[in-house]
């Protein structure tokens, strides 16, 4: 187990479409890979970070020695699971004292106390991995709720943008048709307006043919009137001079 924190790597700001193959693949190029282990909600979706264990402690340098990585545009945060803690140390506290090798008179009871205490501290140095990687995961998770927070709020602020954009072409559609239908409304009015003086002036036409026309009809009935009168004198005069020359 210590030897896995010790090649462990911590990844956040990963991009949600991303899923635990892609990221193996991902990881795979800078040395083989043990373990990728995604984390995810109670829904089965990702929450933006994950652990990673190498096979070898050089695919855990290399990765952290070729940042910054990015992936879909974003920043990916990687950083080592816990402090790396040389083994030999612990190694060299659980070593006998030097006055206890060169004093051959301890007995049974401080050889067993003293494995006792190698259990005890190995014991100690696992549960010390243990808080450290927990509290990797918390740290994780209070990230990764800020990254949701930001995410929330940036989402919110893009919503609100195109609304309000929306709303300025909707006044400003508005807008133009108030104007196109006041130039209608102008429009309707000019036609009508105009459409009223044709109609009067065919009217006025009407009339005064009508009233040409009436005088013509006048003068016509006159000129028949003198007409049928010159008629009437001429066959009067015939007619009298016509009697006259019977009697002879």
């Amino acid at each position: 187990m210590t030897d896995d924190i010790h090649r462990r790597v911590f990844i956040k700001n990963i991009p949600y479409e991303i899923n635990d193959v892609a990221l193996s693949e991902w990881c795979s190029t800078f040395g083989p890979i043990t373990r990728c282990d995604l984390k995810r909600d109670r829904f089965g979706n990702s929450r933006g970070f994950a652990f990673v264990t190498f096979a070898h402690i050089d695919g855990h340098n290399n990765i952290l020695s070729k940042t910054p990585h990015y992936c879909q545009d974003r920043l990916l945060i990687v950083k080592t699971a816990c402090d790396y803690t040389n083994t030999n140390e612990y190694q060299s506290n659980s070593s006998p004292d030097p006055l206890s090798q060169t004093t051959s008179s301890l007995s049974i009871n401080d050889n067993l106390n003293s494995t006792s205490m190698n259990n005890s501290f190995t014991f100690d140095n696992m549960n010390r991995n243990r808080l450290v990687s927990l509290r990797d995961e918390l740290d994780a998770n209070i990230e990764c709720m800020q990254i949701a927070h930001d995410h929330e709020i940036k989402t919110l602020q893009d919503k609100l943008t195109r609304e309000k954009k929306l709303l300025k072409e909707a006044e400003e559609l508005y807008k133009e048709a108030e104007e196109d239908w006041r130039k209608v409304n102008d429009e309707n009015i000019r036609l009508r307006t105009s459409l009223i003086k044709n109609v009067m002036q065919t009217f006025n036409i009407r009339k005064d043919l009508a009233c040409r026309t009436k005088e013509q009809l006048k003068k016509c009935t006159q000129i028949e009137k003198q007409s049928l009168e010159i008629k009437s004198t001429r066959m009067m005069s015939n007619f009298n001079e016509n009697i006259p020359k019977s009697k002879t």
